[in-house]
């Protein structure tokens, strides 16, 4: 491979390192203060997803910037419009996915045990049908199967946190080779060595603390949960119940009632 393939490599390395690592910053700090938070309120964790929503929409938006630029250069300097026209489709596309998956992210949830609880302590008092309360409960169940989406994102954070391990460990290696062929001075790969270290470091600090995060939401939910449990049976013991033969009772008072008016009708 040549040097100056392998200098890119490391300069696209470096570049992408930084960033990942800042992202890395970003997720310890957001949740270290969703942890504190979810322990007193248990609330969806709004602010780290306004944090990520913002770092990431700013990322994509820096990329689009320079795809422009390069897609104006293609327009310009060297009349590619086939190319020029397939990247701007291309960034415009890329920018319109950013703003809904944006949108969706900051979307106030609809659902969620605590959404079903406030509505059922607005309803405190009332009588429901049975029909209504069984709807409640197909909302709570609803809820409850929700547990692959939570394994789910664990994965997936998983998976992020080892991005910035892996790309080190890239900037590691083309330092090391920039450094065995004298370009580079030893002390430039034990630098890399060191940022290395350091999103490990990182990517174990944010997973103990997703960790503590998690669990700190999910026993607010689990108390918002029964919470709603115990509205639930309050309401369904005001409920209007049907009375044993109340029907049967009611025909053949009504049968006794038409017979009289019969007889009281008929011709002496």
């Amino acid at each position: 491979m040549a040097l100056d393939t392998v200098t890119v490599v490391l300069a696209f390395a470096t570049a992408a390192w930084v960033l990942a690592f800042l992202l890395q910053l970003v997720d310890v700090v957001t949740g270290h203060q969703v942890r504190r938070a979810g322990r007193a309120a248990g609330t969806r964790d709004r602010d780290r997803i306004l944090t990520w929503t913002v770092a990431v929409c700013a990322i994509v938006l820096v990329l689009v910037i320079l795809g422009v630029d390069f897609a104006a250069r293609l327009f310009l300097d060297r009349i590619e419009l086939l190319g020029g026209s397939l990247l701007l489709v291309g960034l415009v596309t890329v920018s319109a996915l950013t703003a809904l998956l944006a949108a969706r992210a900051l979307r106030r949830p609809q659902t969620g045990y605590q959404v079903v609880r406030d509505e059922l302590r607005s309803l405190a008092g009332a009588r429901l049908a049975k029909g209504r309360l069984a709807d409640y409960r197909a909302w709570l169940a609803t809820i409850d199967a929700r547990g692959t989406d939570v394994k789910r994102r664990v994965v997936t954070g998983r998976v992020v946190r080892a991005i910035p391990v892996i790309v080190g460990l890239v900037a590691f290696a083309a330092a090391v080779w920039l450094a065995t062929s004298a370009v580079l001075q030893p002390w430039h790969a034990a630098v890399y060595l060191l940022a290395v270290a350091l999103s490990i470091w990182m990517a174990i600090w944010g997973a103990r603390i997703s960790l503590a995060r998690n669990l700190a939401i999910h026993a607010v939910h689990q108390k918002q949960r029964a919470e709603a449990i115990l509205l639930l049976d309050d309401l369904d013991r005001k409920a209007p119940r049907k009375v044993a033969g109340l029907s049967e009772r009611v025909s053949r008072a009504l049968a006794i009632l038409r017979e009289q008016q019969g007889q009281e009708n008929r011709p002496r």
